[in-house]
Order: structure tokens, then C-alpha cells, then sequence
């Protein structure tokens, strides 16, 4: 049965890990503690697959990855392999993760409450925009100029500012200061925004059918209630 506790946990550090990038432009040590901080992201997303009884071979696995991934960028900042290599990591372990919560998400085992839907929705949500971040990323470092920042033209566009343009995607807020100019960049940037309007659609009528049915069942136990 899933905890409430380490469903907060792990939205927690998903929103340090998804939104604390900034840190990282102050320089090498503070990068290195946010790198280290994706330990906390492996360790609360292990107790949640877990909770939803998966098999945790496949995650243990990533996690590994993940961790060598990670403490090769921390030892070796100016390697874009060791960039590509931390980012590969981090994305296969967030799509994982993403699978296996959406899945939790879309058909939650008897007991699962309301409130914990809307925790596994926001991080489901949170994961799917690092996990296009990812591969943008990945993009731009297989094909430099793939994307364009108009707020910084004559300098390369780094993994932090495709973290940001993959949120702004997502939510389709579209500012328009890091755009797609590349065929492939401008297909995953419509892939991004369609995916993200279809998220919020599914878990919305999951939600409304989640809450439907426990003021049904509610009704039932107590036949002086009206369900709402």
C-alpha cells in the first residue's frame, strides 16, 4: 500500500532536483551537491516503487547508472561525455519512474485515496518534463544548434537552460527565448506540449472518477448521503 509520507518525500526532492538547477551556475562545488542530490531522488523513488509493489531489479539497475552517471559529471564538469552520460542516466531512471507511477496512476490498487492520486499525478507531471528535458538535451549535445537562446545568441545553449525550455514546453507557456530550429528539436517540442495537454486531460478525468467513486462508495455505507 502506498505511504502518503513517501509520496511527499519524493515529490519534495523531484521539485528541489527539477527546479534547484540554478545552484549550479555558481560552480563546481555547488554542482556537485546538486548532482549529489539525485541520491534522494533514487532513495525515495525506490521506497515508491516499492510501495506499489514493482520489481525493483530493473530500478536498482538505473539507479546504479544513475549514481555513475552522476559522480562521473561531478569529477569531470567540462567532459560532454560525461555530461551526455549523467543526462542519459538521469532520463532512463525518471522514465521508469514516470512508467511505473503513471501506470499506478491510471489503475491505483484498492485503498489508494484521493490525495495520494494528486501527489502521483504532480510528480508523474514533474518527471515527464525532465524526462523531455533529457532528450532535448541530448539533442543539442549530439547536434549543436538545435535549439536557439535568443537570450544568449552567441553563447551555447547548456543542459540548465533545456531544463527550462522543457517546462515552459510542457505547461505550452511558450516565451519564445529558447526555440527549436532544428526538424527533429521543433517534432520533440510538439511531442512535449501535445503530451502534456493529454497528461492533464487523463488525470483529470482519472481524478474525477477517483473522487466520484469514493462519494458513491460513501454514499452506500451511509444511505441518509447524497453523493455529491
Amino acid at each position: 500500500m502506498l505511504s502518503s509520507r513517501n509520496l511527499w518525500l519524493f515529490l519534495g526532492v523531484v521539485v528541489l532536483m527539477q527546479f534547484g538547477y540554478p545552484i549550479t551556475l555558481w560552480g563546481r562545488v555547488p554542482t556537485m551537491i546538486y548532482t549529489a542530490g539525485y541520491a534522494g531522488m533514487i532513495y525515495f523513488g525506490l521506497n515508491l516503487v516499492r510501495d506499489e509493489k514493482v520489481r525493483l531489479v530493473p530500478f536498482v539497475v538505473l539507479a546504479g547508472l544513475t549514481t555513475l552517471g552522476g559522480g562521473w559529471f561531478s569529477l569531470d564538469q567540462s567532459s560532454r561525455l560525461a555530461l551526455a552520460a549523467m543526462l542519459a542516466s538521469v532520463g532512463l531512471f525518471q522514465l521508469a519512474l514516470l512508467t511505473s507511477t503513471f501506470r499506478f496512476l491510471v489503475r491505483p490498487r484498492a485503498g489508494t485515496t484521493v490525495s495520494q492520486l494528486i501527489l502521483l499525478a504532480v510528480s508523474a507531471y514533474l518527471l515527464l518534463g525532465g524526462v523531455f528535458a533529457v532528450a532535448g538535451n541530448l539533442l543539442e549535445t549530439s547536434a549543436p544548434g538545435s535549439f536557439v537562446d535568443n537570450g544568449a545568441p552567441d553563447r551555447p545553449l547548456v543542459w540548465q537552460g533545456m531544463l527550462y525550455a522543457s517546462y515552459v514546453t510542457l505547461s505550452t507557456l511558450g516565451y519564445g527565448d529558447i526555440l527549436p530550429v532544428n526538424p527533429w528539436a521543433r517534432s520533440l517540442a510538439s511531442l512535449e506540449a501535445v503530451t502534456g495537454t493529454l497528461f492533464l486531460a487523463i488525470v483529470i478525468a482519472r481524478l474525477v472518477g477517483a473522487y466520484s467513486s469514493d462519494d458513491a462508495q460513501a454514499a452506500d455505507h451511509d444511505p441518509g448521503r447524497q453523493p455529491a
